[in-house]
């Protein structure tokens, strides 16, 4: 019994570093390999978290026009790039363009994460660089609007916006590549 007790405390433990190097080779290659897929999925959140913040800002702005009974407006920060961030205020001197110290700053939304995405902007309206209702809560101007972002990883194009309709209500709506065919969101703004 003793002899046994002796030839098992001697048996060694653990890794041996053949064993180890194998490992950390197999976690090398799985990485590689989902690492295009993990940056398409990073692509796609940024681009829902972008759009998701210009929709709260859109009802942000169309509800506060309501009760101010103001026009309220949701402007690029930087002309018309939308990617660098906007602010919604209640334009209270009415020339839909913010004034420090005039109108009623509500919210001022930054800039895009542009670290892994490049955005390409598109506006679709009427009224020009801002999206405003007036004191009803309709869009301000004939025509209704969409802001879409897009961006390219790896190859793949990926592009999402928001629509607004004509009576002032806004939608997420996600736009296929401009190879993919037809747009389901056609006619959205209508």
């Amino acid at each position: 019994m003793l002899a046994l007790t002796r030839s098992s405390a001697a048996k060694p433990q653990g890794f041996t570093l053949v064993e180890l190097m194998v490992v950390i080779a197999l976690v090398a290659i799985i990485a590689t390999l989902a690492a295009p897929d993990f940056q398409r999925l990073i692509a796609r959140q940024k681009l829902n978290v972008v759009a998701s913040d210009l929709l709260v800002s859109v009802m942000q702005a169309r509800g506060e026009a309501i009760k101010n009974n103001r026009q309220a407006i949701v402007q690029p920060l930087v002309s018309s790039d939308w990617s660098r961030g906007w602010r919604v205020f209640v334009d209270l001197n009415n020339d839909k363009a913010y004034t420090e110290g005039t109108d009623m700053l509500i919210t001022t939304v930054r800039e895009a994460d542009s670290s892994v995405l490049q955005f390409q902007v598109a506006r679709n309206t009427t009224v020009g660089n801002l999206i405003g209702f007036d004191a009803s809560g309709f869009v301000l101007g004939a025509d209704a609007g969409q802001v879409i972002f897009s961006s390219s990883v790896l190859g793949t194009s990926y592009r999402k916006g928001v629509v607004i309709s004509r009576t002032g209500r806004g939608r997420i709506c996600a736009f296929p590549a401009a190879s993919s065919g037809a747009d389901q969101c056609a006619g959205a703004s209508e």
